[in-house]
């Protein structure tokens, strides 16, 4: 879309005017209307511009643009009363794309500039010294890039800038400083570089300050804590150093703190929280801090999320935390943290009973130990995920963890969790991932476990687990991923496993079972990796194998499989991994394999394959490693087989074979005849008539 204008020595005229026009107002106090109208009209003239440099205009929402009426009605434009002067443009979230008119500049009433949520790209090349009323400017989430205008810090009466999201780089201009009415600075998710400018702790009136995810080095100013107005302070994703200045502890009128993802070191003030009532998320995580968490921070009453994961944080987590009657999020994942010490049971769990409004507990990779408590199953109804994988937890799981009825997911994977799976956990019905694998529990898997239909994600590997997969597996048909690996689970694969049409992960290896494989294993169409080697499978592999069209990972080592290879493997073309190796197939590998053009891995070693090895496709990258153990197989002397054979050569030497068998096995035969008939004449001769029992 783009505007025509008939008269651009009007146009030039009126886009240098407004300066005139705005020294006689302040000059005279009173607005003559000659000048009003000479104004007006360069308002318009400068929207018209403006409308000609947007490229796209989805909604039609400059349609109304045009001089059939007042462009005071136009869409998003707004203007003053008295003067008829343009004071408001708001296109926010209108999908418009294209660059800014420089000659925006122009609307020297101009009080509110919001073109949020567009598409607008290029620089901004605007003197934003000639827009002196501007309060709110509001870019953000476009792809403006370039560098932040110095000519900004002339706008004195700024009280909003918003230009986060968007394609900036640069440093932080200094000159922001002296934005005096500043009280909103939102420039995150942006490119800029160098250091946070210690002249923004001008800004005596700022409320919000976020400069996240840009590339910012350098230190944290202490001189920022002198912000008392200050309600969020945000600087996470950047690569900040050093250590937090004490005095931001201090801003009492903080409701949010966030310095996650720096490079922060060293250890949190000992009163950190005693001077927060108003904080209600604490975000820390993912930088170098060690010491302990302090108790003090049970003094942010209000406070709703504390994370401090991926840190060197060590000591017992203070049971204080307990006393945080708001809080719902509390990630702690990735630190060196204990329980209280000479404590049997994990009495923080215990201690978090209180938090009725909680939600979300990481306690993950840490050093935690004893036992689960009973108590974890008063947690509050509304905890919908609790991970503690890990660590060095104890004991059995308490069959009160099944009151939580409305857990979503539950880590406790990787630890020293022994006995049995609770029997009633089939009432934790909104589970919908479960990861208890690399424990030591024992016995079956309950029949209430098939109970969870909402479930996604169960991986109950590296335990000692006894049993059977029940029928009743096919209730579970929101299972995307399955790992029951390093058990010790028998009997056959249940044909209902193969109703699980979602499954994308499968894992069965290392396990005792027996029979064939499913016919129905074609129904796994989404199925991306499999694995059930190292069982006792036998049979052949079945053709509907090369349904599963999207699978990668394909390994079926280590079994009793017999028969050819199916030549409709070919059909898979997504594999990338295939071990067959440590079975009884027989037969010639199939030449149609050499359309597999993501391969990397292929093994056949250790079968009792023959012929010869094809060598296209990626064939040509194989290694003799893939190829071992099969000794009638014949190929390329990088294989390290017989070289090339002939039909009529591989037939001579079978038939030789034959030959050579059956006059070995007649010569042997022979030789015990004769034996038998020399004992017999030896005896006929000494006498000895009578059997040995007959002897008296």
């Amino acid at each position: 879309m783009a505007t025509t204008i008939e008269s651009p020595q009007l146009l030039v005229f009126l886009l240098c005017f407004p300066s005139f026009t705005f020294i006689v107002v302040l000059g005279q106090g009173e607005v003559p209307a000659a000048l009003v109208s000479l104004s007006n009209v360069t308002d318009q003239f400068t929207l018209l511009s403006f409308k000609s440099l947007v490229t796209k205009d989805p909604y039609n929402v400059l349609s109304n643009w045009n001089s059939n009426i007042s462009f005071c009605d136009w869409t998003g434009v707004s203007c003053s009363r008295d003067s008829h002067r343009v004071v408001a443009l708001n296109l926010s979230g209108k999908a418009l794309e294209g660059t800014i008119s420089p000659y925006i500049s122009n609307l020297s009433f101009l009080q509110v500039l919001d073109l949020s949520n567009d598409s607008f790209h290029g620089h901004l090349l605007m003197d934003f010294s000639r827009l002196p009323l501007l309060e709110n400017l509001s870019i953000r989430k476009n792809n403006f890039e370039g560098l932040i205008p110095q000519t900004l810090s002339h706008c004195r009466c700024l009280q909003i800038l918003s230009a986060r999201d968007n394609q900036f780089y640069g440093s932080i201009p200094k000159s922001l400083g002296s934005l005096s009415e500043l009280k909103d600075l939102k420039i995150r998710g942006n490119r800029l570089t160098g250091t946070i400018p210690v002249a923004l702790a001008n800004l005596t009136k700022l409320k919000w300050f976020s400069i996240a995810d840009n590339q910012i080095q350098g230190t944290i100013p202490p001189e920022l804590g002198s912000l008392t107005h200050l309600m969020a302070f945000s600087v996470q994703l950047n690569n900040l150093t050093g250590t937090l200045p004490e005095s931001l502890f201090n801003l009492s009128a903080l409701q949010v703190l966030s310095f996650a993802t720096n490079q922060l070191v060293g250890h949190l003030p000992k009163d950190a929280g005693r001077f927060l009532p108003n904080l209600q998320g604490l975000y820390m995580g993912t930088n170098y801090f060690d010491g302990s968490l302090p108790a003090s921070l049970s003094n942010a009453t209000i406070l709703q999320v504390l994370t401090a994961e991926s840190n060197k944080f060590s000591g017992p987590i203070p049971l204080e935390l307990g006393s945080l009657s708001q809080l719902r999020h509390l990630l702690l994942w990735g630190n060196m943290l204990t329980n209280v010490p000479g404590s049997r049971e994990l009495s923080i769990l215990t201690s978090f009973t209180r938090c009725r409004m909680l939600e979300e507990v990481y306690l993950s990779d840490n050093l935690l130990n004893g036992i689960l408590p009973a108590s974890v199953g008063n947690l509050t109804t509304t905890m919908s995920k609790l991970v503690l994988s890990f660590n060095q937890i104890e004991g059995t799981i308490p069959l009160s963890l099944a009151n939580l009825t409305k857990l979503i997911a539950l880590d406790l994977s990787s630890n020293k969790i022994k006995w049995l799976i609770p029997p009633n956990i089939g009432q934790m019905h909104s589970l919908e991932v479960l990861l208890i694998d690399q424990n030591a529990l024992e016995g079956p898997i309950p029949l209430s476990f098939y109970q969870l239909v909402r479930m996604y994600t169960f991986n109950i590997g590296h335990n000692m687990l006894t049993g059977s997969i029940s029928s009743s597996i096919n209730n579970l048909t929101s299972l995307e991923r399955l790992d029951l690996s390093s058990n010790n689970l028998s009997s056959t694969l249940p044909p209902g496993l193969c109703e699980l049409k979602d499954l994308l992960e499968l894992y069965l290896q290392d396990n005792s079972f027996t029979s064939h494989l499913p016919l129905g294993l074609g129904n796994f169409a989404m199925m991306i990796n499999m694995d059930i080697s190292a069982n006792k499978l036998s049979g052949e592999l079945p053709a509907s194998l090369s349904k599963l069209q999207m699978l990668e990972y394909l390994n079926l080592s280590q079994n009793t499989f017999d028969g050819h290879i199916p030549e409709q493997l070919d059909h898979m073309l997504n594999l990338v991994t295939v071990d067959l190796s440590h079975n009884k197939l027989s037969g010639e590998i199939p030449k149609s394999l050499e359309k597999l053009q993501h391969i990397q891995v292929l093994d056949l070693s250790f079968n009792l394959l023959e012929g010869e090895i094809p060598s296209g496709g990626k064939f040509a990258n194989l290694s003799a490693e893939s190829f071992l153990g099969n000794y009638a197989l014949c190929g390329a002397p990088k294989f390290h087989v017989s070289l090339r054979l002939d039909k009529t050569e591989r037939q001579s030497k079978s038939n030789a074979a034959i030959v050579f068998d059956v006059f070995a096995f007649g010569g042997y035969a022979f030789f015990v005849i004769v034996c038998t008939l020399c004992v017999i004449s030896c005896c006929r001769k000494t006498g000895l008539s009578k059997c040995p029992d007959d002897i008296e």
